[in-house]
Protein backbone atom coordinates (compact mmCIF):
# COMPACT_ATOMS: atom_id res chain seq x y z
CA UNK A 1 0.00 0.00 0.00
CA UNK A 2 2.78 2.20 0.54
CA UNK A 3 4.19 2.30 -2.82
CA UNK A 4 1.07 3.18 -4.30
CA UNK A 5 0.34 6.02 -2.20
CA UNK A 6 3.62 7.12 -2.85
CA UNK A 7 2.68 6.52 -6.53
CA UNK A 8 -0.53 8.37 -6.10
CA UNK A 9 1.37 10.97 -4.25
CA UNK A 10 3.66 11.74 -7.36
CA UNK A 11 0.88 11.57 -10.23
CA UNK A 12 -1.32 14.35 -7.73
CA UNK A 13 1.77 16.75 -7.52
CA UNK A 14 2.59 16.56 -11.11
CA UNK A 15 -1.00 17.73 -11.63
CA UNK A 16 -0.93 20.16 -9.27
CA UNK A 17 2.69 21.78 -10.07
CA UNK A 18 2.11 21.79 -13.78
CA UNK A 19 -1.58 23.14 -13.35
CA UNK A 20 -3.77 20.49 -15.13
CA UNK A 21 -7.09 20.45 -14.99
CA UNK A 22 -9.51 17.95 -13.57
CA UNK A 23 -8.80 16.09 -17.41
CA UNK A 24 -5.54 15.38 -16.29
CA UNK A 25 -6.09 14.13 -13.38
CA UNK A 26 -8.77 12.03 -14.44
CA UNK A 27 -6.63 9.81 -16.92
CA UNK A 28 -3.95 9.49 -14.45
CA UNK A 29 -6.07 8.24 -11.70
CA UNK A 30 -7.54 5.81 -14.19
CA UNK A 31 -4.12 4.80 -15.43
CA UNK A 32 -3.79 4.54 -11.03
CA UNK A 33 -6.07 1.87 -10.66
CA UNK A 34 -4.24 -0.80 -12.81
CA UNK A 35 -1.29 -0.82 -10.73
CA UNK A 36 -0.91 -4.32 -9.11
CA UNK A 37 -1.76 -4.09 -5.58
CA UNK A 38 -0.67 -6.89 -2.72
CA UNK A 39 -2.06 -5.36 0.09
CA UNK A 40 -4.67 -6.45 2.37
CA UNK A 41 -8.53 -6.36 1.94
CA UNK A 42 -8.87 -3.35 3.63
CA UNK A 43 -6.17 -1.21 1.90
CA UNK A 44 -8.43 -2.52 -1.29
CA UNK A 45 -11.58 -1.47 0.07
CA UNK A 46 -9.60 2.16 0.31
CA UNK A 47 -7.80 1.46 -2.81
CA UNK A 48 -11.02 1.34 -4.72
CA UNK A 49 -12.56 3.64 -2.94
CA UNK A 50 -10.44 6.41 -4.28
CA UNK A 51 -10.82 5.05 -7.49
CA UNK A 52 -14.12 5.29 -7.56
CA UNK A 53 -14.00 8.97 -6.36
CA UNK A 54 -11.56 9.75 -8.50
CA UNK A 55 -13.58 8.28 -11.34
CA UNK A 56 -16.59 9.29 -10.39
CA UNK A 57 -15.58 13.84 -10.01
CA UNK A 58 -13.69 14.15 -12.81
CA UNK A 59 -16.42 13.71 -15.17
CA UNK A 60 -18.93 15.72 -13.70
CA UNK A 61 -16.11 18.99 -13.70
CA UNK A 62 -15.87 17.99 -17.68
CA UNK A 63 -19.42 18.19 -18.03
CA UNK A 64 -20.19 21.41 -16.27
CA UNK A 65 -17.39 23.08 -18.26
CA UNK A 66 -18.51 21.60 -21.57
CA UNK A 67 -21.91 23.31 -20.12
CA UNK A 68 -20.20 26.46 -19.91
CA UNK A 69 -18.25 25.93 -22.76
CA UNK A 70 -21.53 25.49 -24.76
CA UNK A 71 -22.99 28.85 -22.87
CA UNK A 72 -20.14 30.15 -24.38
CA UNK A 73 -20.60 29.28 -27.76
CA UNK A 74 -24.52 30.43 -27.53
CA UNK A 75 -23.45 33.49 -26.44
CA UNK A 76 -20.62 34.17 -28.61
CA UNK A 77 -23.40 33.08 -31.32
CA UNK A 78 -25.75 35.60 -30.60
CA UNK A 79 -23.32 38.11 -29.96
CA UNK A 80 -22.11 37.37 -33.74
CA UNK A 81 -25.89 37.34 -34.74
CA UNK A 82 -26.27 41.25 -33.22
CA UNK A 83 -23.26 42.02 -34.63
CA UNK A 84 -24.58 40.77 -37.82
CA UNK A 85 -27.60 42.23 -37.63
CA UNK A 86 -26.15 46.29 -36.58
CA UNK A 87 -24.11 46.10 -39.55
CA UNK A 88 -27.14 45.37 -41.80
CA UNK A 89 -28.75 48.09 -39.82
CA UNK A 90 -25.86 50.44 -40.62
CA UNK A 91 -25.73 49.17 -44.23
CA UNK A 92 -29.39 50.09 -44.80
CA UNK A 93 -28.82 53.35 -42.86
CA UNK A 94 -25.73 54.31 -44.73
CA UNK A 95 -27.68 53.56 -48.24
CA UNK A 96 -30.53 56.00 -47.47
CA UNK A 97 -28.40 58.53 -46.14
CA UNK A 98 -26.49 58.11 -49.53
CA UNK A 99 -29.97 58.10 -51.48
CA UNK A 100 -30.80 61.54 -49.60
CA UNK A 101 -27.44 63.35 -50.36
CA UNK A 102 -27.91 61.82 -54.00
CA UNK A 103 -31.26 63.93 -54.00
CA UNK A 104 -30.00 66.90 -52.46
CA UNK A 105 -26.91 66.82 -55.29
CA UNK A 106 -29.66 66.82 -58.12
CA UNK A 107 -31.88 69.29 -56.26
CA UNK A 108 -28.69 72.05 -55.81
CA UNK A 109 -27.52 71.13 -59.69
CA UNK A 110 -30.87 71.92 -60.86
CA UNK A 111 -31.38 75.44 -58.86
CA UNK A 112 -28.07 76.06 -59.61
CA UNK A 113 -28.80 75.55 -63.48
CA UNK A 114 -32.17 77.32 -62.82
CA UNK A 115 -30.48 80.44 -61.14
CA UNK A 116 -28.16 80.25 -64.32
CA UNK A 117 -30.90 80.66 -66.29
CA UNK A 118 -32.65 83.41 -64.59
CA UNK A 119 -29.33 85.36 -64.71
CA UNK A 120 -28.61 84.44 -68.10
CA UNK A 121 -32.48 86.40 -68.98
CA UNK A 122 -31.85 89.32 -65.94
CA UNK A 123 -29.16 89.93 -68.11
CA UNK A 124 -31.02 89.52 -71.32
CA UNK A 125 -33.54 91.88 -70.11
CA UNK A 126 -30.96 94.54 -68.61
CA UNK A 127 -29.54 94.56 -71.89
CA UNK A 128 -32.76 95.40 -73.55
CA UNK A 129 -33.34 98.16 -70.98
CA UNK A 130 -30.32 99.84 -71.26
CA UNK A 131 -30.83 99.99 -75.40
CA UNK A 132 -34.68 101.56 -75.21
CA UNK A 133 -33.32 104.25 -72.61
CA UNK A 134 -30.28 104.74 -74.65
CA UNK A 135 -32.62 105.22 -77.86
CA UNK A 136 -35.25 107.35 -75.54
CA UNK A 137 -32.25 109.47 -74.64
CA UNK A 138 -31.08 109.84 -78.03
CA UNK A 139 -34.69 110.39 -79.46
CA UNK A 140 -35.34 113.50 -76.32
CA UNK A 141 -31.78 114.52 -77.19
CA UNK A 142 -32.95 115.46 -80.97
CA UNK A 143 -36.22 116.88 -79.96
CA UNK A 144 -34.20 118.98 -77.57
CA UNK A 145 -32.28 120.29 -80.52
CA UNK A 146 -35.04 121.11 -83.04
CA UNK A 147 -37.26 122.54 -79.58
CA UNK A 148 -34.08 125.02 -79.23
CA UNK A 149 -33.57 126.09 -82.86
CA UNK A 150 -37.30 126.31 -83.07
CA UNK A 151 -37.37 128.34 -79.87
CA UNK A 152 -38.87 131.76 -80.61
CA UNK A 153 -37.03 134.97 -79.54
CA UNK A 154 -39.75 137.33 -77.39
CA UNK A 155 -39.97 140.56 -77.15
CA UNK A 156 -41.84 143.96 -76.21
CA UNK A 157 -42.79 147.22 -77.09
CA UNK A 158 -40.44 150.05 -76.02
CA UNK A 159 -41.45 150.79 -72.25
CA UNK A 160 -42.30 147.05 -71.05
CA UNK A 161 -40.60 145.05 -69.42
CA UNK A 162 -40.53 141.22 -70.35
CA UNK A 163 -41.15 138.67 -67.89
CA UNK A 164 -41.56 134.69 -68.54
CA UNK A 165 -43.54 134.86 -71.81
CA UNK A 166 -44.97 138.22 -70.90
CA UNK A 167 -44.97 142.18 -70.99
CA UNK A 168 -45.34 144.30 -68.36
CA UNK A 169 -45.66 148.07 -68.04
CA UNK A 170 -45.11 150.09 -65.34
CA UNK A 171 -47.42 153.77 -65.60
CA UNK A 172 -45.92 157.02 -65.18
CA UNK A 173 -49.11 158.43 -65.31
CA UNK A 174 -52.17 158.46 -62.66
CA UNK A 175 -55.61 157.77 -63.68
CA UNK A 176 -58.40 156.46 -62.33
CA UNK A 177 -59.28 152.68 -62.35
CA UNK A 178 -61.65 152.56 -65.64
CA UNK A 179 -59.47 155.20 -67.42
CA UNK A 180 -56.41 152.69 -66.11
CA UNK A 181 -57.99 149.77 -67.47
CA UNK A 182 -58.94 151.53 -70.71
CA UNK A 183 -55.36 152.69 -70.88
CA UNK A 184 -54.70 149.17 -70.88
CA UNK A 185 -56.63 147.61 -73.45
CA UNK A 186 -56.13 150.41 -75.72
CA UNK A 187 -52.53 149.03 -76.09
CA UNK A 188 -53.66 145.83 -76.36
CA UNK A 189 -53.53 144.20 -72.82
CA UNK A 190 -55.19 144.17 -69.39
CA UNK A 191 -54.72 145.79 -66.22
CA UNK A 192 -52.54 143.71 -64.19
CA UNK A 193 -53.92 140.06 -63.81
CA UNK A 194 -51.90 137.94 -61.09
CA UNK A 195 -52.07 134.18 -60.73
CA UNK A 196 -50.88 131.96 -58.60
CA UNK A 197 -47.05 132.08 -59.48
CA UNK A 198 -45.09 133.28 -56.79
CA UNK A 199 -42.65 134.00 -59.01
CA UNK A 200 -44.45 136.67 -60.89
CA UNK A 201 -45.94 138.19 -57.48
CA UNK A 202 -42.30 138.67 -56.50
CA UNK A 203 -41.45 139.76 -60.03
CA UNK A 204 -43.62 142.60 -60.01
CA UNK A 205 -42.96 143.90 -56.15
CA UNK A 206 -39.60 144.12 -56.82
CA UNK A 207 -40.15 146.51 -60.11
CA UNK A 208 -42.99 148.53 -58.42
CA UNK A 209 -41.99 152.12 -56.57
CA UNK A 210 -41.74 151.33 -52.77
CA UNK A 211 -43.67 154.46 -52.52
CA UNK A 212 -46.47 154.32 -54.99
CA UNK A 213 -49.66 152.23 -54.93
CA UNK A 214 -50.87 150.82 -58.49
CA UNK A 215 -53.97 150.13 -59.89
CA UNK A 216 -54.53 146.38 -61.02
CA UNK A 217 -57.12 144.35 -63.40
CA UNK A 218 -59.33 142.92 -59.88
CA UNK A 219 -62.68 144.69 -58.35
CA UNK A 220 -65.80 143.57 -57.05
CA UNK A 221 -68.12 146.84 -57.94
CA UNK A 222 -70.12 144.54 -61.04
CA UNK A 223 -71.01 141.67 -58.96
CA UNK A 224 -70.07 142.19 -55.48
CA UNK A 225 -67.29 139.73 -55.69
CA UNK A 226 -63.89 139.96 -56.52
CA UNK A 227 -63.02 138.94 -59.94
CA UNK A 228 -60.27 140.06 -62.56
CA UNK A 229 -60.69 142.17 -65.48
CA UNK A 230 -61.22 139.44 -67.87
CA UNK A 231 -64.36 137.40 -65.58
CA UNK A 232 -62.84 135.11 -63.88
CA UNK A 233 -62.91 134.91 -60.33
CA UNK A 234 -60.50 135.86 -57.75
CA UNK A 235 -59.17 133.07 -55.21
CA UNK A 236 -59.22 134.79 -51.69
CA UNK A 237 -55.74 134.76 -49.96
CA UNK A 238 -55.81 136.96 -46.99
CA UNK A 239 -51.79 136.54 -47.50
CA UNK A 240 -51.77 138.80 -50.38
CA UNK A 241 -53.39 141.76 -48.26
CA UNK A 242 -52.98 144.33 -45.73
CA UNK A 243 -54.43 143.53 -42.53
CA UNK A 244 -57.86 143.51 -41.95
CA UNK A 245 -58.18 143.87 -45.71
CA UNK A 246 -60.14 143.97 -48.11
CA UNK A 247 -62.82 146.05 -45.77
CA UNK A 248 -64.75 147.63 -48.53
CA UNK A 249 -64.64 150.63 -46.56
CA UNK A 250 -67.16 153.86 -48.00
CA UNK A 251 -67.44 151.62 -51.05
CA UNK A 252 -63.92 150.42 -52.11
CA UNK A 253 -64.50 148.34 -55.04
CA UNK A 254 -61.41 148.23 -56.57
CA UNK A 255 -57.87 147.07 -55.32
CA UNK A 256 -54.18 148.66 -55.78
CA UNK A 257 -50.96 147.41 -55.28
CA UNK A 258 -49.86 149.53 -51.77
CA UNK A 259 -46.00 150.39 -51.69
CA UNK A 260 -45.81 147.64 -49.36
CA UNK A 261 -46.47 145.10 -51.40
CA UNK A 262 -49.43 143.71 -50.57
CA UNK A 263 -53.23 144.79 -51.48
CA UNK A 264 -55.68 146.97 -50.60
CA UNK A 265 -59.57 148.06 -51.61
CA UNK A 266 -59.90 151.48 -52.49
CA UNK A 267 -62.09 153.94 -54.17
CA UNK A 268 -61.97 153.50 -57.81
CA UNK A 269 -62.22 157.10 -58.78
CA UNK A 270 -58.80 158.12 -57.09
CA UNK A 271 -55.65 158.05 -59.59
CA UNK A 272 -52.89 155.93 -58.91
CA UNK A 273 -50.40 154.32 -61.72
CA UNK A 274 -51.22 151.42 -63.21
CA UNK A 275 -49.88 148.43 -64.47
CA UNK A 276 -50.57 146.53 -67.92
CA UNK A 277 -50.12 142.82 -68.88
CA UNK A 278 -49.80 141.60 -72.31
CA UNK A 279 -48.68 138.50 -74.11
CA UNK A 280 -44.98 139.01 -75.69
CA UNK A 281 -44.31 139.09 -79.19
CA UNK A 282 -42.42 136.10 -81.33
CA UNK A 283 -40.36 137.07 -83.68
Amino acid sequence: MTSSFCLLYRILSFCLNNQLSSVCLALQMAEFKSIPDTSSGSQNNIYFKLNEDVRSTPSQKVKQQFSKLTELENTVANLTSSVALLTYNQQDTIEKQFSKLTELENTVANLTSSVALLTSNQQDTNDRIVEMFGDLKADLEIRITNLTMRKPVLSCKPGWQLYSSSCYLFSSTRLDWEKARSSCSAQGALLLILGQDASEWYFIVTNVSKSKSYWIGLTDQTTGQWRWVDGSPYIMDKSQWEPGEPNNLGGEDCAELASSGKLNDGLCSRSFQFICKAPANEN
